[in-house]
């Protein structure tokens, strides 16, 4: 393959991968296409055309955390004749702040492109990608699935893109973070899962008493109504 068509394939996975062409701000990471990190909630919503309903509570508590997932190939105002190679595109929200933006691409449109074709893409937008075999990124400890394996990342200082590979099916996973963001998340997280643990006896007890309840009502309602009905 020549040069210039090497650098052709690139920038056209780029249009598929993330629906722009190559642009001159490379290497600033702290944006998704127009979404950018830190963005609240409701700018979310505006912003991918999505509706508030679809807001998913994660964790209450000790802090709010919670997602949104997007899926642009059925976006409103998308270029006919464009294809949409990102199948989901979930955000997550640390108190109302956007911490991390998980791209799953689909699997039909990114068959046969192989990892070099993709990080190129990816590299036309946040700049030249590195990896370090020895010390898995952060996004990567935290966010990992499905047997994934990172290939390549993007870092900044306060930003980290991380690029997998998936088993099955077949696709690749781009995983964006704002690093002080993520680890208060991860930190919430990991505290509402022990307080979930803590708290499961007392809850169970709760709801115990309010089934209880409920089926007594039942029978009751039910009593009732067969009693007035009843004729010997």
């Amino acid at each position: 393959m020549t040069t210039f068509h090497a650098r052709s394939l690139a920038v056209s996975v780029c249009a598929l991968l993330f629906g722009v062409s190559h642009h001159a701000n490379a290497q600033d990471l702290s944006h998704y296409r127009d979404v950018a990190f830190g963005s609240s909630v409701s700018a979310v919503v505006a912003i991918t055309a999505t509706n508030a309903a679809d807001v998913k509570l994660v964790h209450q508590r000790p802090a709010l955390i919670r997602e949104l997932a997007w899926r642009p190939q059925y976006a409103t105002g998308r270029a006919l004749g464009h294809n949409e190679a990102a199948r989901e595109v979930t955000f997550r929200f640390y108190d109302d702040e956007l911490f991390s933006i998980i791209v799953l691409y689909d699997a039909r449109l990114v068959e046969g492109l192989t990892n070099a074709d993709i990080i190129d893409a990816v590299s036309g937008i946040y700049g030249p990608a590195t990896l370090s075999p020895s010390q898995p990124p952060a996004a990567t400890s935290y966010w990992s699935v499905n047997s994934s394996t990172a290939i390549a990342r993007w870092q900044s200082a306060d930003y980290e893109f991380t690029l997998m590979r998936e088993v099955s099916p077949a696709t690749f996973r781009l995983v964006g973070v704002s690093k002080r963001l993520e680890k208060a998340a991860r930190a919430a997280e990991i505290e509402a899962r022990r307080l979930d643990q803590q708290e499961a006896p007392r809850r169970l007890a709760e709801q115990a008493v309010v089934d209880a309840a409920r089926k007594k009502a039942e029978a009751e309602k039910t009593r009732t109504t067969n009693k007035g009905d009843f004729r010997p």
